[in-house]
């Protein structure tokens, strides 16, 4: 009798095994929905689900129809190709899935169309924060059941510390209060990795916001509360990789779907190699192929599912929540030709689209190969029109650092006839990879001023890493750059979103940010005049940006004595101006004739035209 029984159990079993693996099934459907009106009327819907080769798609809807559908490698995904007319409406679109006598029926949404995004200028500044560092507004998600990293440990700072979008939403008044315009944060999408899952550029889910930071209604909520304030939002997007533990990498569709799995080779980080006209095609291949790190897969864009894939993943994005700004993350690590497919499609859809891509490399020339110069360039045209200012980051540093010189800020900025928008870049003075200013000029206030009033002067879009304004400085491990916002945690020892949770020091640091930004807000020649200088003279660097209506020169005396240039050499710039106030401080000067520069000091003077009194 225990006989019969057990094989009747083993016998059930696999019945319901084998029912279960035959049982035609509709798992995922991504993009989750899309929008009618879009100008490329073609969608594909990645489909994962169970049995789901040989299987036939039907749609019974005006304007919407199936024009292909491709059975993946692997069969539990389907791919599906829609072509979307400018005369179909908004609604729900029954999709029917066959396969033999077994049928299962999928709703899928289009939206009315409805992007709000504005693209950024010159007259802009960026703040960048790192989610998890800047304010916990909601305890109740910094830990999450059945995530694989379940804990918060601010004492290590490779850990999950309890940053998410609400501490951000809350502070909103103070960074607006602040004087930026736009906010940059670190990747927002679920990061489901059992370690550093922090940082935000292993990416499990490119469709959702990850549960410890909020949800996607949550950054919705985000987008709309800084357009109501005229502020902006860009998003950091990454295409090179994502992270090991993403949904996908238990089953591929393709064996290609990302480079060289299981038997990969971690990149040789040479992106000179990339547009170099003797490079080994060995090493040109690992820089593009190779994995960034163990634990972030290198996706493999020549595959063109998975291209459209990242091109419909952009595009939803911005469509969704309706972004002014992306910034893409390892830019040159990913092919070439997809970058520049890339570009194309989504300015198709958002001509006034600003993106910039991450270049970390100190030469003009290999930093220009990458952006869009007007024409295709030895056969390659990437038609992104802005990159990180790499150069000119390493010549601040170079300039603004102890024993530095301000020749190297000329000479950086004298490469940009390599460029064809260098009014475009994206120029900083740290970030969440590198060392903070306050750090690189050695603690030192002066030099913290000087550097960044040039940020905010010279061309291009400043970013400002948050903190910066409070001289957080830290050093080497990226955990410790990307440190907690003193007081953005319950229970903090003090407030530095208050004045009295300032030091001295802080507190002047603050107020001389928040003046110049937002005298900056208002200075047409910042935005969007042209900038002329000087050759620099004994550690002194005079240049002017002009517009139709203002004219402002920049006079930053770097050396360690005071200095007094020769005004006349400034003529062509100062001919019909006859006073001048520094923005800085409030200080007029009714004679241009002879100005003096204490050490390492700045002024920002807004020229006034002759015969006319200085406010």
């Amino acid at each position: 009798m225990m006989r019969i029984r057990l094989v009747f159990v083993i016998v059930a079993v696999a019945a319901t095994s084998y029912a279960q693996k035959n049982t035609l099934t509709i798992d995922r459907v991504e993009p989750p929905f899309w929008w009618t009106g879009m100008a490329n009327d073609h969608l594909q819907l990645l489909v994962k689900g169970n049995d789901l080769s040989a299987t036939s798609v039907t749609i019974d809807y005006p304007g919407v129809e199936v024009t292909n559908v491709t059975p993946a490698a692997h069969p539990g995904f389907l791919f599906i190709d829609l072509k979307i007319s400018q005369d179909a409406k908004a609604g729900t679109v029954p999709i029917t899935f066959t396969k033999g006598k077994r049928t299962r029926k999928y709703s899928y949404e289009l939206r009315e169309r409805a992007s709000r995004g504005r693209g950024l200028t010159g007259g802009d500044v960026i703040y960048l924060i790192t989610p998890d560092r800047f304010v916990n507004g909601d305890p109740g998600n910094d830990v999450v059941k059945g995530m694989k990293e379940g804990n918060i440990n601010r004492s290590f700072p490779g850990g999950r510390h309890g940053g998410d979008l609400a501490g951000i939403l809350s502070k909103l008044d103070y960074i607006e209060d602040l004087g930026v315009t736009t906010l940059w944060l670190n990747p927002i999408q679920e990061n489901d990795m059992p370690e550093y899952s922090y940082h935000g550029y292993a990416i499990t889910d490119f469709y959702k916001v990850d549960p410890r930071y909020g949800t996607n209604d949550l950054y919705l909520t985000l987008s709309s509360e800084l357009h109501r304030r005229g502020m902006k939002l860009v998003m950091d997007v990454v295409f090179n990789h994502c992270g090991l533990e993403h949904w996908w990498m238990k089953d591929m569709p393709f064996p290609d779907w990302v480079h060289d799995y299981p038997n990969y080779e971690v990149t040789n980080y040479a992106i000179a190699s990339l547009s170099d006209p003797h490079a080994a095609e060995r090493d040109q291949r690992q820089m593009e192929k190779g994995w960034f790190v163990p634990t972030m897969p290198d996706l493999n864009q020549d595959n063109p599912f998975m291209a459209t894939y990242l091109i419909q993943n952009t595009i939803w994005w911005i469509e969704y929540a309706g972004l002014d700004g992306l910034r893409v993350d390892t830019y040159p690590y990913n092919s070439k030709e997809f970058m520049s497919r890339w570009s194309l499609a989504v300015a198709r859809e958002f001509p006034g689209l600003y993106v910039v891509g991450e270049t970390w490399i100190g030469s003009p020339a290999l930093v220009a190969w990458w952006t869009d110069r007007g024409a295709d360039y030895k056969g390659y045209n990437s038609h992104t029109k802005a990159m990180a200012d790499y150069p000119l980051y390493f010549a601040m540093l170079n300039a603004f650092r102890p024993g530095g010189n301000v020749w190297a800020l000329y000479e950086a900025l004298s490469h940009d006839f390599l460029y064809e928008y260098p009014e475009t870049h994206k120029v900083f003075a740290d970030n969440h990879d590198v060392d903070r200013i306050f750090h690189s000029v050695g603690g030192d206030m002066a030099r913290f001023r000087q550097a960044m009033t040039f940020l905010l002067t010279t061309r291009g879009i400043p970013q400002i890493y948050y903190g910066t304004e409070i001289l957080m400085k830290g050093s080497g491990d990226h955990g410790v750059i990307r440190e907690d916002f003193p007081g953005g945690w319950p229970g903090d020892a003090r407030n530095a979103f208050t004045t009295e949770g300032r030091s001295h020091e802080e507190q002047e640091a603050y107020e001389f940010l928040r003046r110049l930004l937002n005298w900056r807000k208002d200075s047409e020649a910042i935005a969007k005049g042209t900038l002329k200088h000087f050759i620099p003279r004994d550690n002194v660097y005079v240049y002017n940006r002009k517009s139709d209506n203002q004219s402002v020169l920049v006079m930053i005396n770097n050396g360690d004595t005071f200095a007094t240039p020769n005004m006349s050499r400034f003529a062509e710039v100062l001919t019909g101006y006859g006073a001048a106030k520094d923005v800085l401080t409030g200080r007029t000067f009714d004679d241009l004739s002879s100005i003096s520069l204490e050490p390492h000091s700045t002024l920002v003077l807004e020229l006034k035209p002759s015969g006319k009194s200085v406010e």
